[in-house]
């Protein structure tokens, strides 16, 4: 049936929902007063209540780590009744300039810890100091042995430079958790030996972790160690940590549930990568001991455009670690989430009829009711905001086509558009009831609410017993018992692979079987017992060679340039740590530094990831961490364990077979007896030492030696600069592949400026980048039958359409195979058909006669080096302090830019710069988009240095030159008038801020 909005917006309207035979009202309060019939529905199971109040034009969205705006403080009500009194507990601190969120309850129901921030102008104190740091700290208020408008405040934090928010308490007087700025330890451990704050992977903003402290705000610990910000910590029963992490790897971009234990140990995704949804927000335990028991409630919406609203979503953590990806054979097949509304509400941009949800509160109580901040559907018509009850069937439809162009958006006089009401409701799932239990005043919302009940302590979680060797050394270890040990999805497995994986004789890469674990929910899985037996063909057959470890080099916060410096990615830059073999049953075992984000990919013989990892991964000092296999989902054992794993084949050699212990893999047996082969290194280098090939018929695996240098053969060698501590820049380390004198064949003396395809000079273009760079990163555009550009509309922007380029550097959840064999560039030079496509093959056929053959001008290390810099992710510096441009920012003021600059951008630019997304079935690129805008000052301030190159030549910067040049987009090919025209006024505005900063002015 359908959700019906019943009142005017004057008196808070709310809709009613209508589910099968009944009626479910949700009543609305104008803050006057109550009805009898409301005033009898609160006072039973009334409960006291907390809940911040916030101006409601605050920039919310999932990559905001800390948006703040004047007139928010902690409101309390001793029911959650509409007729209640509210009572603002921090109005005396904040003055009405300040701002509050993230309240959380004690175990005990007597205490609110919760974030607040206020200008150091203030004149308020506490504790006979300052109240005031300008910046989010944690504060706590005490109502125990008083009412709930007397009790005592007290500051936990006190930083004037970092923000500390989300504030959870850890049981048993351990402290508390909360997600913090300061990066108390990755800024003093990032990539290259260098100390500095990083910025999220859309370059803007500080990153938000999560540490810990000790009940007096003392002794902060970092605990996680994520590249974008990890968000929304609670405790859960059994003492785990559960929170929201910005999953933002390459095109991968989302939030999703993760969990940690309160050391940082055993961090790992509880639910959602794969799931429908994008942004599962503030995931808390439905009640233990309810009909929900083991859900989660969350919010789940998109990264922008919706003030942090979306559906209600229940998720069944404890059966499914994906939406229809059960947790063993005895639970069905579909589930896993399930909206919580009899009416859907939407999980992604664009119209909501039936409302939004955000901040959801499950009470323990029995009744299974949450306390959610809701709002209801109303847009503008013309001068005024009306219902989306009064909307008809067309203007719905027209208001939901996000492929609407900017100047039809405009000409509407519908417009979805308007700031979110956000009011404080109980809601009952059974009864699909919804009362409104606080309304906030004309521009204001109401949201974060919790309820000040006491709950059961969790389990106290004990740190995590380590290795206090490896721990000295700073350094994790990290096992995989086997990589062919993958999920559904086949990430190492057939949907990886090609004939040109399998070598001669073999007539499949992995061979298959039952499983034999009744839970496991596969039909078939990788014959272990056949890839680990030499007498077996299926010995010599298996494709997985290599384990690569890359970490993260984070973007430097404060600094401008970057962009130019990145290049035309979503992948920032990255550092190889190093290669380590893989052994025949498919384990590996491997030191890592320890507090660091590190991928992994799985390589083929000739340096190659089968598939890209696009998410973080980090282990703490002397934690010891295990893994099933690749990407393995919460099932039955491990495969590669019990009879699999103490089977030693006869055709093993028998010095090597002799020494394995029980349940050990080979990786395990071989790393004991020889403890440096823990160490990475940094060539590829592998001798079959466990195939006994005096025994007839055992054959071993083929040796691989692929080294930079070094080689027996000098002609084997780059003959180009080196790469060095793993960093590969392509101005540097890929350029001179191209200009490298080979005769007749140098690369360039066919593919230069003449070539109507392929320009690999290192000619410096309108970008600050050579040419042969854009050339290999950016397809032709597409023609139509009149040679005209072809474009689409994409979310409102006309999208110039392009062959695929030669390089390609997308990868998701949704599509995650190996950058370095889905590109035709690869292809071509290895003279293999990998995963690059027939798009792809058409748009760049083999080089035909007289043309050389390709696959045989460049040599091993330089095949690899190429490879490598493409499953990076294609940067044009992996260093980016390498880049001419990239420096630190002085001059350039953010207040004026906030004043000045932003309101230019917001008006001109930000409804085409905005966040996109990624989910099972595809993403958002950031390809056409690596300008975000958001709202936050900070943020917005923060992205727009890294467009800025030259403060002494403004028209010169991407800023300027890309805006005002036509078409911008690329895509908008019958534009007449620039975005931002040259000499104009807000041009002009730009270009002096922009000039403010040359040091020379």
């Amino acid at each position: 049936m359908a959700l019906l909005h019943l009142i005017a917006r004057a008196a808070r309207a709310l809709p009613a929902l209508l589910g099968g035979a009944a009626l479910a009202t949700l009543a609305a309060c104008s803050g006057s007063g109550s009805s009898s019939q409301e005033d009898e529905l609160s006072s039973e199971g009334a409960v006291p209540i907390a809940f911040v109040k916030r101006v409601n034009t605050i920039a919310l969205n999932p990559t905001n780590g800390a948006p703040s705006a004047p007139g928010g403080d902690l409101i309390v009500k001793a029911l959650s009744s509409p007729s209640a009194t509210e009572y603002n507990v921090t109005a005396a601190i904040t003055q009405g300039q300040g701002d509050a969120s993230d309240p959380e309850v004690s175990y005990d129901g007597g205490r609110i810890i919760f974030a607040l921030r206020c200008p150091a102008s203030n004149t308020s104190q506490v504790d006979g100091q300052r109240a005031c740091t300008g910046r989010w700290n944690i504060w706590e208020y005490d109502v125990r042995g008083t009412s709930l408008d007397k009790g005592k405040l007290r500051r936990l934090t006190a930083s004037t430079e970092d923000d500390d928010v989300d504030p959870a308490y850890l049981p048993g007087g351990r402290g508390f958790v909360f997600s913090s700025n300061r990066q108390a330890k990755s800024k003093l451990n990032q990539a290259l030996g260098r100390s500095y704050f990083a910025l999220d992977e859309y370059e803007r903003e500080r990153v938000f972790n999560l540490h810990t402290m000790n009940l007096q705000g003392e002794n902060v610990q970092q605990i996680t160690f994520n590249q974008s910000h990890d968000r929304n910590p609670v405790v859960r029963p059994n003492g785990d940590i559960m929170f929201s992490r910005w999953d933002h790897v390459g095109g991968r971009n989302h939030f999703k549930i993760f969990r940690v234990k309160p050391d940082g140990t055993d961090l790992f995704v509880l639910y959602g990568a794969h799931s429908e949804g994008n942004s599962f927000l503030h995931p808390r335990d439905m009640d233990p001991q309810g009909q929900y028991a083991g859900f989660v409630a969350s919010s789940v919406m998109p990264l922008q455009r919706t003030n942090e609203g979306g559906a209600l979503m229940f998720v069944d953590v404890a059966n499914y670690s994906e939406q229809n990806t059960p947790a063993n054979a005895d639970v069905p097949q579909e589930g896993g989430q399930v909206h919580a509304t009899a009416e859907p509400l939407n999980t992604e941009r664009g119209l909501s009829r039936f409302g939004r949800v955000t901040t959801p509160y499950p009470l323990w109580d029995g009744t299974d009711r949450l306390l959610v901040a809701y709002r209801p559907c109303e847009v503008r018509r013309g001068a005024d905001i009306v219902s989306c009850a009064t909307l008809t069937e067309d203007e719905i439809a027209r208001l939901s086509d996000e492929n609407r162009s900017e100047g039809e958006v405009e000409g509407d006089e519908l417009q979805d558009n308007v700031p979110p009401p956000y009011a404080i409701y109980m809601f009952d799932p059974a009864k699909q009831t919804w009362l409104n239990v606080a309304a906030p005043p004309e521009g204001f919302m109401y949201t974060d609410p919790v309820a000040l009940m006491a709950r059961p302590i969790p389990n106290v979680v004990d740190p995590t017993s380590v290795d206090a060797d490896l721990a000295r050394q700073g350094l994790g270890l990290l096992e995989v018992r086997s990589v062919y040990d993958t999920d559904g999805l086949g990430r190492m497995g057939d949907a990886v692979l090609v004939a040109a994986d399998r070598p001669e004789g073999c007539s499949e890469s992995i061979p298959k079987t039952a499983p034999s674990d009744r839970l496991d929910t596969r039909a078939q899985v990788a014959d272990i017992l056949r890839l680990k037996n030499p007498a077996d063909p299926a010995y010599r057959c298996g494709p997985a060679r290599f384990v690569r470890a890359v970490r993260g080099v984070p973007p430097p916060s404060n600094m401008m340039g970057l962009r130019e410096a990145i290049g035309e990615t979503d992948f920032e830059p990255q550092q190889i740590l190093g290669y380590a073999p893989i052994e025949p049953d498919g384990s590996f075992k491997l030191h890592v530094p320890a507090d660091t984000p590190v991928l992994l990919s799985v390589v083929d013989a000739q340096g190659r990831a089968f598939q890209t990892h696009t998410n973080w991964i980090q282990v703490r000092p002397g934690e010891r961490r295990t893994c099933d296999g690749c990407h393995s989902p919460r099932r039955g054992g491990a495969l590669n364990s019990g009879l699999v794993a103490d089977t030693m084949p006869s055709a093993l050699r028998a010095a090597l077979a002799g020494q394995h212990q029980s349940g050990e893999t080979m990786a395990s047996t071989r790393t004991r007896l020889d403890a440096n082969a823990l160490k990475l290194v940094r060539d590829m280098l592998f001798t079959d030492d466990w195939a006994d090939t005096a025994q007839p018929g055992v054959v071993a695996r083929s040796a691989v030696a692929i080294r930079y240098d070094g080689n027996a053969n000098p002609a084997d060698d780059l003959a180009t600069p080196v790469p060095a501590d793993g960093i590969i820049n392509y101005r540097e380390h890929i350029q001179p592949l191209w200009t490298r004198p080979r005769g007749a064949n140098t690369c360039t003396t066919c593919h230069n400026a003449s070539s109507a395809t392929l320009d690999l000079s290192a000619t410096v273009s309108g970008t600050g980048r050579v040419v042969s760079y854009e050339s290999l990163m950016l397809g032709r555009p597409l023609l139509d039958a009149n040679g005209r550009p072809v474009t689409v509309i994409e979310r409102g922007v006309p999208v110039l359409q392009r062959e695929p380029a030669l390089v390609q550097t997308m990868a998701s959840e949704g599509s995650a195979l190996g950058l370095a064999r889905q590109s035709r560039l690869v292809e071509i030079l290895s003279g293999q058909t990998l995963q690059a496509g027939e798009a792809a093959r058409t748009a760049h056929p083999t080089p035909p006669a007289p043309a050389p053959d390709h696959s045989s001008l460049l040599n091993a290390a330089e095949k690899r080096l190429v490879a490598e810099w493409i499953d990076l992710g294609g940067q044009y510096y992996n260093n980016p302090f390498n880049g001419p441009n990239v420096r630190v920012v002085n001059g350039l003021s953010e207040a004026t830019f906030a004043a000045r600059v932003q309101p230019i951008l917001t008006a001109r630019c930000a409804s085409c710069h905005q966040a996109g997304g990624s989910s099972p079935g595809g993403t958002d690129g950031f390809a056409h988009n690596r300008f975000v805008l958001t709202g936050d000052a900070e943020g917005d301030y923060g992205v727009t240095l890294t467009m800025i190159s030259d403060t002494c030549s403004p028209p010169s910067n991407y800023l300027l030159s890309r805006p005002s040049t036509i078409p911008h987009p690329a895509g908008a090919t019958g534009q007449a008038r620039a975005v931002l025209p040259a000499a104009s006024a807000d041009y002009t505005t730009i270009a002096d801020w922009i000039a403010s900063g040359c040091p020379t002015r």
